[in-house]
């Protein structure tokens, strides 16, 4: 059975479900996670890419259509700036885990736009920060 297409609004508001899931629990993993400095970058890296799958299934795209370069490279430049910052704080018990919160939910929500922005319009190679071959 084919599904019906979404209107604008329920799209956008299925996005902002996904963001907010997501949000949630990357802001959950970062306070588990804070006794180990940089493990919570390895498991989010997997939950920003469900994150950005079901971002592209809400847009209509399949897989292969998700323009995962320029999203990687958010990904990977926000989780490291991400773990730049944390690391100061790593060995301050509870300030580690709520520092580490606060980071993972933050850039959700950025990586949860930009990809909703890459999924709906397409970016450009320069505008992802990815350089020209």
């Amino acid at each position: 059975m084919r599904e019906r297409a979404m209107s604008d609004e329920e799209r956008a508001s299925r996005i902002k479900r996904v963001v907010l899931r997501t949000t949630v629990a990357s802001a959950a993993l970062g306070v588990v996670l804070s006794p180990i400095p940089l493990a919570d970058e390895l498991v989010l890296l997997p939950v920003y890419g469900l994150m950005a799958t079901r971002i592209g299934r809400a847009h209509g795209l399949g897989l292969t259509s998700v323009p995962w370069r320029p999203i990687f490279a958010a990904v990977a430049a926000g989780l490291a700036s991400r773990a730049a910052v944390n690391v100061a704080f790593a060995f301050i018990p509870g300030v580690a885990a709520v520092a580490n919160a606060v980071s993972a939910a933050a850039l959700t929500q950025a990586l949860g736009s930009f990809t909703d922005t890459a999924c709906r319009e397409g970016v450009s190679r320069e505008a992802a920060g990815v350089p020209a071959r």
